[in-house]
């Protein structure tokens, strides 16, 4: 059973169940015996906005790059239906206002409805995130009349098979397609995730005519793969050079421009595009710091949102699921929230200076930097209280990257 060990001056956890709670596994490389004041930043909500959870570690899939398969995330054990019922009512008794389900793949759960109708029942929302490839007329038409489905994220590489399927499998590309169409049919609001891979890279302006003008989506997304999960053993076939890198930055700002503005991103070269040309622009401009910027300021979603694996265990992230934070249905969620140490020191991970590291000695850049994802700190470093070494410019730049035209940021 997996538990936490509060501050002395924290009563435990779960006064309901009257358990003796366990300590937090350790993470590999750091030091998890000094003692940290638990104190709640002031702007934290009571409870989580939102709730990521993963109903399952099945998928029909193995995408090259995944960051489930492969790593403490993948726990083997799914839990029954009547559990996340339980625990979907504690999360409305909380005020949550939005379950986002995913896996494994959600669409393989013969009881997804069952679980839908128990966010449903407690006055939640809810999305999905699904590959697209398992979505029937039927669970079309029932999440629909459930009425409260914010989107259902389909993920979508290319703008045809050979593209898509190098990574996700031979004929997912025409499955996924299908499964889109079908949720459009049924009126459903349908956004799509593209990651950025080393087959996709050159298909970049096909995948948004496919998207855009073809299929008719308000927008997409884009990423790109992590060196997380399968990526480890996959990342010479999966993750980008820094050319490739370069091109993409440069290829899907001028296809934003193109389609005006109907292209996002929070990570991945768009995203990186726009940091990465602001930190230049400052350090030309000699501009002595950036707002929010100079710590490892990368990551706010553990102020709004929490996680929990299929097997039940609360994390603060679906990519950090090696720090455990406790047990659905025996924990109790606002407690661990508040409370628990780990979780307040991932929250406190914003003070820490980029110039306590000695990889960022020396970084004319270190001013602008946000030291970026902890997950990705973790699968780089074995320390998610360390920048991501990924997304270091200066870095980037030594090793032949090119950052794009000021122009095309205008």
């Amino acid at each position: 059973m997996v538990g936490f060990d509060c501050d002395p001056e924290i009563k435990e956890v779960s006064r309901m169940q009257n358990r003796k709670q366990t300590k937090p596994r350790p993470i590999p490389g750091r030091n998890m015996s000094q003692k940290r004041k638990a104190a709640v930043p002031m702007r934290l909500m009571r409870t989580p906005k939102q709730v990521d959870v993963n109903i399952t570690n099945e998928c029909n899939l193995r995408c090259k790059y995944c960051y489930h398969f492969g790593s403490e995330d993948d726990t083997g054990r799914d839990l029954p239906a009547g559990e996340w019922l339980f625990f979907f009512e504690e999360l409305g008794r909380c005020g949550v206002m939005e379950v986002v389900m995913a896996g494994g793949e959600p669409f393989i759960r013969e009881d997804l409805k069952e679980i839908i109708q128990g966010v449903v029942r407690n006055r939640m929302r809810f999305s999905l995130l699904s590959n697209g490839t398992l979505i029937t007329e039927d669970v079309a038409a029932f999440i629909h009349a459930t009425g409260r489905c914010n989107q259902v994220q389909v993920s979508i590489d290319g703008s045809m098979p050979v593209t898509h399927d190098s990574m996700r499998g031979r004929g997912s590309f025409k499955k996924a397609i299908e499964g889109i169409r079908t949720l459009q049919r049924h009126g459903i609001n349908v956004e799509v995730r593209v990651t950025i891979h080393r087959k996709n890279v050159l298909d970049l302006e096909g995948i948004a005519r496919l998207l855009l003008d073809e299929i008719g989506l308000a927008e997409f997304s884009t990423n790109s793969a992590g060196h997380m999960g399968l990526c480890r053993k996959n990342a010479e076939m999966v993750q980008l050079t820094p050319a490739e890198r370069s091109l993409a930055m440069e290829t899907l700002l001028q296809l934003n421009e193109k389609y005006g503005g109907r292209i996002s991103a929070s990570a991945g070269p768009l995203a990186e595009a726009r940091m990465f040309r602001g930190m230049e622009d400052a350090r030309r401009n000699g501009l002595t710091e950036l707002n929010g910027r100079g710590c490892l300021t990368g990551c706010s979603g553990m102020m709004s949102k929490i996680a929990v694996r299929a097997d039940g265990v609360m994390v603060p992230c679906t990519q950090l699921p090696m720090i455990e934070l406790g047990r659905i249905n025996r924990d109790s969620l606002e407690e661990v929230w508040r409370r628990h140490p780990e979780l307040n020191r991932l929250r406190r991970r914003c003070e820490i200076p980029l110039g306590n590291f000695a990889f960022c000695a020396g970084c004319e850049y270190i001013r602008y930097c946000t030291g970026s994802c902890p997950a990705l700190a973790f699968t780089l470093s074995g320390d998610p209280y360390h920048p991501a070494p990924d997304a270091c410019l200066r870095k980037f730049l030594a090793e032949g990257g090119r950052l794009p035209d000021r122009a095309l940021l205008c």
